[in-house]
């Protein structure tokens, strides 16, 4: 509560009656005494139709004839202060809690007067009765009084000040003190914004730009220019304010403290005169203090206000909140003039990073490097593609000194390296990804992939020629880093090599078995629900899955497993993924694919080259993958595709590579497991690859070979002999592998 002069007034000349007439309290009746002579009070009494002068005299009369209240000098012969009844006292906290209930800052005269009435075997509420000003009819002419009076009263300065201060932040103020971030490179957006506030009528200005583009920092701009005094003419000596609805919409419990808060704002700011009102996030304003049962929000109440041009207001919002908000209201969207704001280029973003690198210098007690500045712009722009500068080089650089000021590394460099670690950690791509020099990853890549996959030597040499070209930063920028189409029979290694190149690149492997996408309308599991259909609006959840993955993890590998079996729809999603690196979601989401590498695998073909051709010998046709190929695939697609790789069917050695792979992975989980060390003869080996490998099914069924003639006997003897810390030997006896008990240690029954 804050304080009425009016009522400090009253409350100081009843205390002044009372000493005159030596009274040692303050009662009821020298409040109604005060009140009734004070001169705007008496004029109401007037209007209303009260005899103020016999009222006056008749109160008068009372207070000078009160018993038993008069208080004798002290002993230096001065009169003691009177002090507050208890009726008093009740009434004050009565009239106190009625303002507050109200949603008023200030106690008024009528609470005295609703508060003198309450107290009924009270002499003050005797009066008032007997001259008429009861409680219905006064407060019905005190209203009507009331909208008269505010109709040409105007708010001071001092209550303006007050009001503003508590519900907006004082931009110009912030400036003058230089707590203000310096703009740079929105000298153009400015002048804008001054021409439209030049206007007499609706001088007021909608920005609307991605998030992140810096349209709250050209209304500081605004502000710091202001206080420069390098504005126009009509522009100086203005204050600008930025709104927090928030501040508005809190406390306010009841229907009408809303409007009453906002009404007060505004008449502050038409008060103050040389005003300009920015709000951020304009699109709050829509539904802001609107109840359930009522559409008068935020937004409605505005629209005759900054109609009128008593004030200017500068809004910001999103293009998406556009559509949503001021798109569906135009009464509200032909009161504000639209002015786009754009995502700056590079060079103004250097510029822009150069300028705030000072106080980042002094904030973190750090140096920064030129180096970086150009590097956070490089490298932002080209791994962070959800954000728009100049906001995520800020973030780039801000986070690469904050680590500094935790390590407590004062005055450290901040380097290119530094910045490179932050994309690491918000993107995931390795610094070895941003380097354009061969790097001991890129060299150690081909032995490591050849190493676990057999017998396609040739087929690796030319996925890791198109990685390369990538890695070295001259492929196609607009385009992912690769597309692949795996081609060839079943269990060639088609799978295996993307988890390889996943697991080599420190790429996430995100995989989409095609299998699931057989119906038409699989695709909005893909890339989200149609406007209309369960789903549509819920965030994240309804974006679909490679829109999701995307989001997460920009540096990543899809594959695209067994892709034939897709819906033929599915395929026109890969159009634009790999011919501009980019896909766009049913709710309008664009998600970067640049920084992947896109795989598809396909069977395509194998059918028809597994029936041997007409005659004796187990030939093959040949030339069955390209018919099929071109009959399945559009050309549209395949034109888009970076290379279409065929892998080839296994050969003897391959193949005993491969069993050698798949058993000594089994070695190691039981010398792991059970410390029993397995050897395996040349025989057993021979009759592994002999037997388990499959020239239509290609290497999967090794596995279940494998675990037929190794892994259930071995599990039996592990179970029921108790086998453990043992080395053994397989041996083959009559198309049958024997384990013979080289070593054991004695087990404990």
């Amino acid at each position: 509560m804050t304080n009425n002069p009016e009522i400090q007034q009253i409350i100081e000349h009843a205390a002044q009656i009372a000493q005159e007439h030596k009274h040692g309290y303050v009662t009821l009746e020298h409040v109604l005494l005060s009140m009734i002579t004070y001169e705007p009070f008496r004029n109401h009494l007037n209007e209303f139709g009260v005899d103020t002068d016999s009222m006056v005299s008749d109160v008068g009369t009372y207070v000078l004839n009160l018993q038993g209240i008069h208080m004798l000098p002290d002993e230096n012969g001065r009169q003691p202060h009177p002090r507050k009844t208890a009726a008093l006292e009740r009434m004050f906290n009565r009239a106190v809690a009625q303002a507050i209930f109200s949603g008023r800052r200030q106690m008024d005269i009528t609470d005295l007067y609703l508060s003198i009435l309450l107290e009924t075997n009270s002499h003050a509420s005797y009066f008032l009765i007997k001259y008429g000003v009861t409680r219905a009819e006064f407060m019905t002419y005190w209203k009507k009084a009331q909208k008269v009076h505010n109709a040409v009263a105007k708010m001071d300065t001092a209550t303006a000040n007050e009001i503003l201060e508590e519900h907006t932040t004082d931009l110009t103020k912030r400036a003058r003190s230089g707590k203000l971030e310096p703009m740079i490179g929105r000298d153009r957006e400015v002048e804008d914004l001054v021409t439209v506030l030049a206007k007499k009528f609706k001088a007021n200005v909608l920005m609307v730009g991605d998030a992140g583009v810096g349209k709250t920092a050209i209304a500081e701009g605004l502000a710091q220019r202001i206080a420069d005094d390098m504005v126009p003419e009509f522009l100086k000596g203005h204050e600008v304010y930025s709104l927090e609805i928030g501040s508005l919409l809190a406390g306010s419990k009841y229907r009408g403290d809303f409007e009453e808060k906002v009404k007060h704002v505004f008449e502050a700011l038409a008060a103050k005169e040389k005003t300009v009102l920015f709000i951020d996030e304009a699109h709050t304003m829509r539904g802001a203090g609107s109840g359930s049962n009522s559409s008068m929000d935020f937004a409605n109440m505005i629209k005759p206000l900054i109609t009128k041009g008593n004030v200017k207001i500068i809004a910001s919002t999103t293009w998406e909140e556009y559509y949503e908000s001021f798109e569906k209201d135009r009464a509200l969207m032909r009161r504000f003039y639209k002015l786009d704001i754009d995502e700056p280029n590079p060079e103004t973003t250097e510029k822009i990073l150069a300028g705030i690198s000072q106080r980042l210098n002094e904030f973190h007690n750090v140096v920064i490097d030129e180096t970086a500045i150009k590097t956070a712009v490089e490298m932002s722009g080209r791994y962070i593609h959800d954000r728009k500068n100049p906001d995520k080089s800020i973030d780039l650089l801000d986070a690469a000194c904050a680590v500094q000021r935790v390590a407590n590394a004062t005055g450290a460099v901040i380097s290119a390296e530094n910045i490179k670690q932050q994309v690491t950690k918000l993107c995931g791509v390795p610094v070895d990804k941003m380097d354009t020099d061969k790097t001991d990853r890129l060299v150690e890549l081909e032995a490591n992939v050849k190493s676990k996959l057999y017998g396609q030597d040739t087929t690796v040499n030319e996925v890791l020629d198109r990685i390369y070209v990538s890695y070295a930063g001259i492929a196609n920028e607009k385009k992912p880093m690769a597309s692949f189409l795996f081609l060839g029979p079943t269990g060639t290694g088609k799978t295996e090599l993307a988890r390889l190149l996943s697991q080599h690149l420190d790429m996430p492997l995100h995989k989409y078995d095609m299998s699931e996408y057989q119906e038409k309308h699989s695709v909005a599991s893909l890339i989200g629900a149609p406007p209309g259909y369960v789903g549509f609006d819920e965030g994240n959840l309804g974006g679909g899955k490679i829109i999701n993955d995307l989001s997460k993890n920009p540096y990543s590998i899809l594959l695209f497993d067994e892709v034939e079996k897709a819906h033929p729809d599915v395929y026109n999603l890969f159009l634009q993924l790999l011919d501009e690196g980019k896909l766009t979601g049913t709710n309008g989401k664009v998600v970067n694919a640049k920084n992947t590498i896109i795989i598809m695998t396909s069977n395509l073909g194998a059918a028809d080259s597994e029936r041997n051709n007409i005659g004796f010998g187990k030939q093959s046709k040949d030339g069955e993958d390209d018919k099929a190929l071109k009959e399945f695939f559009k050309p549209e697609l395949r034109n888009r595709i970076d290379q279409i790789v065929k892998f080839k069917k296994l050969d003897d050695l391959s193949i005993k590579k491969v069993v050698a792979k798949f058993v000594n992975e089994l070695k190691t989980s039981l010398f792991n497991n059970h410390a029993i060390t397995l050897n395996l003869g040349e025989d057993v080996i021979e009759h592994l690859a002999k037997n388990g490998y499959d020239e239509k099914m290609g290497a999967r069924p090794l596995a279940r070979k494998i675990d037929e003639l190794i892994r259930v006997p071995l599990s039996k003897k592990i179970l029921f002999e108790r086998l453990k810390t043992a080395t053994l030997e397989a041996r083959m006896t009559d198309d049958r592998v024997e384990f013979v008990v080289l070593t054991q240690e004695p087990v404990n029954v």
